[in-house]
């Protein structure tokens, strides 16, 4: 330790030593002051001590100097005149000059906060006309600059031999940073930094204040309302973390508009909020201020330079009288939010117990999916593509399609955990591993030539907004050798959705590179036909209702018409999935359609079962998978 230091913490503990007995000193003067008040009296009342000052003087004197050196003023207040009297510190601590004489209680009670005079009155009546020997006070005094000071008041009460006060003397100290630091604690630890709404600590208890008003009223129920942003972790990854906190803190102000005057707003933790209703008598009161929160989100928020459309789902759960845990509602809630969100999301749903069976399940679900791939149960099966050209039916490539081997539940499909995957963030290291697996089988299966089978890969949001996706494309195709060439890469419209520039811009990266891309369910959304010509996309698939209802729906024929004559306009490539009868191939063949997907060829079939198809001969209908 350097010189300078030594003497600076030695310094700091001289301060520390001495600032000890300045507060015992002082301490030391409140007790003298119930014994003898003429001591206090004698000491506010003395001049202040100059250089020329003897050392020993009357017996009260010697407090004179720590009591200048505390912090705190001290004040004698002589109840039977009525007359007050303040040390030096008292004009410091509130701003007043030097030599400005402070006497009067007009100078204590004139400084008082409007809203604590009240208070103070009772006060000083409550202890004063008590037998107790303690006073303390604690409000606001106006500075002289105008800001407002916490001043805490502490004293002894000293009484005749009927118990009738006749003075209080004592301290006041200014306690303003203190309780500033106690508030800033008090709201760390109760509210919510981001968006200062009661966080999930504060929400408990205002939730177990609401059952017991319900309890001791029975006709003045509630309800809560967990309200969750649908696909937030997309707009985190889009926009960055950043943008990710002004899009929350934009949703917590659309939510105040959509509650009632007196319903609470609490964050129970990154894009999860609750509300509670109070004065709740019927269930469809819930509902409509759920109604009116998917209102108020159907506009988009303004977050930076950016408008943001955000969508929520919702989980109520109801008062009920065998529920008396505020956690259990809570918990209800995020249930019913979550079969919200299982059903696709932007909705609300109201708790039953019924619920809690689906919860377990998808516990247990999530649990396992994330040791699957490293159990070896993950598999990925083919779905055939055909050419429909002619009358020539022959194998063109696969569509990737993960199966799961649960060790419990058998075979599921991706219907069973994709969406999980997708909510948990575990699709990008499932995605990955898909996307590998289906290069190196298609490697497998047949050898890089002009003829050989492509194969298509199914992309999700997080996994296109991921930056490391074209290196991680070209690792797969590194790896396993495969032509770029061969390999598709299937996006939804909902994915592009989430941010189209970023999307683009990966697009064409992967695009340049020779590798296919290829717009899935084309025709459900509502804007699809506008990134045709904004984005690089070389083939189209057409969704599989449409194929599927063309012989029942003029409408569906004629979409599936126009899709393809769009198509071949613009020389894209056009996949028709889901035919299952031979009506629907050969209506397929007549509009132009080039490739077909379906169970009428091929159900999806695992990769040693691709095989039989390689020699150019279309299986037809009685080949199916078999699972393993």
């Amino acid at each position: 330790m350097s010189t300078l230091a030594q003497l600076l913490a030695v310094a700091l503990v001289v301060s520390v030593i001495v600032l000890m007995r300045l507060r015992a000193r002082l301490r030391a003067l409140e007790s003298q002051a119930a014994a003898n008040p003429a001591a206090v009296e004698e000491l506010v009342a003395a001049p202040d001590l100059g250089a020329g000052t003897p050392r020993h003087r009357s017996s009260g004197e010697w407090l004179i100097l720590p009591a200048r050196g505390a912090q705190e003023a001290l004040w004698d207040w002589d109840l039977v005149d009525d007359r007050i009297r303040f040390s030096s510190r008292w004009r410091e601590m509130l701003g007043l000059a030097a030599n400005e004489i402070v006497a009067s209680t007009e100078e204590w009670f004139g400084r008082v906060h409007p809203g604590d005079r009240a208070q103070v009155q009772v006060d000083i009546a409550a202890q004063t006309a008590g037998l107790g020997i303690r006073f303390s006070s604690e409000h606001r005094l106006r500075h002289e600059s105008g800001r407002w000071l916490m001043v805490q008041w502490s004293g002894v009460i000293v009484r005749d031999a009927s118990g009738r006060a006749l003075r209080v003397a004592g301290s006041a100290r200014d306690a303003t940073a203190q309780r500033s630091v106690e508030e800033q604690a008090r709201r760390e630890a109760f509210y919510d930094a981001l968006t200062g709404l009661p966080n999930r600590a504060l929400a408990l208890d205002l939730l177990r204040r609401a059952i017991a008003r319900t309890r001791r009223h029975g006709e003045r129920r509630f309800a809560t309302l967990v309200v969750d942003i649908d696909r937030f972790m997309s707009h985190n990854d889009v926009l960055g973390h950043g943008a990710g906190d002004e899009v929350l803190k934009a949703f917590a102000k659309r939510l105040a508009t959509a509650v009632r005057p007196g319903d609470v707003i609490a964050r129970l933790g990154n894009d999860v909020f609750l509300l509670i209703l109070d004065a709740v008598h019927e269930p469809s009161e819930a509902e409509r201020v759920a109604d009116r929160v998917q209102l108020v989100l159907r506009e988009p928020l303004q977050v930076l330079a950016h408008e943001v459309s955000v969508s929520a789902s919702i989980g109520t759960a109801l008062h009920d009288p065998a529920v008396e845990s505020a956690p259990d509602y809570i918990r209800n809630a995020e249930l019913a939010m979550q079969t919200a969100k299982t059903d696709g999301g932007s909705r609300h749903v109201i708790y039953q117990p019924k619920m809690r069976e689906g919860a377990r399940h998808r516990a247990s679900l999530e649990h396992d999916l994330r040791t699957a791939i490293a159990r070896g149960e993950m598999m990925v099966w083919y779905q055939p593509v055909f050419s429909a050209r002619n009358d020539e039916t022959r194998l063109v490539g696969f569509e990737a399609l993960m199966r799961w081997a649960h060790p419990q539940r058998g075979l599921l499909g991706p219907g069973e955990f994709i969406p999980l995957a997708e909510e948990t963030g575990m699709i990008v290291p499932l995605g990955t591993w898909a996307l590998g697996e289906a290069c190196r089988h298609m490697m497998a299966l047949a050898p890089n030539s002009p003829t050989a089978p492509w194969v298509s890969v199914n992309i999700a949001a997080r996994q296109l907004h991921d930056p490391a996706l074209v290196e991680i494309v070209e690792r797969a195709l590194a790896a396993s050798g495969l032509d770029a060439r061969r390999l598709r890469l299937e996006v939804t419209e909902n994915v592009i959705l989430h941010d189209e520039d970023v999307a683009r811009t990966t697009l064409q990266a992967l695009r340049s590179r020779g590798i296919g891309i290829l717009m899935d369910d084309f025709g459900t959304g509502h804007a699809s036909l506008s990134y045709l010509h904004r984005l690089p996309i070389g083939s189209i698939k057409i969704d599989r209702y449409f194929v599927g209802r063309m012989d029942v729906s003029t409408e569906c024929l004629e979409i599936v018409r126009s899709v393809v004559a769009l198509a071949r306009s613009l020389s894209m490539d056009v996949v028709a999935e889901g035919v299952e009868q031979e009506a629907q191939l050969s209506q397929l063949r007549e509009m132009g359609c080039e490739h077909v997907q379906g169970f009428l060829l091929s159900h999806p079939l695992r990769a040693d079962e691709t095989y039989p198809l390689l020699g150019g001969v279309a299986p037809g209908a009685a080949i199916t998978a078999i699972a393993s």
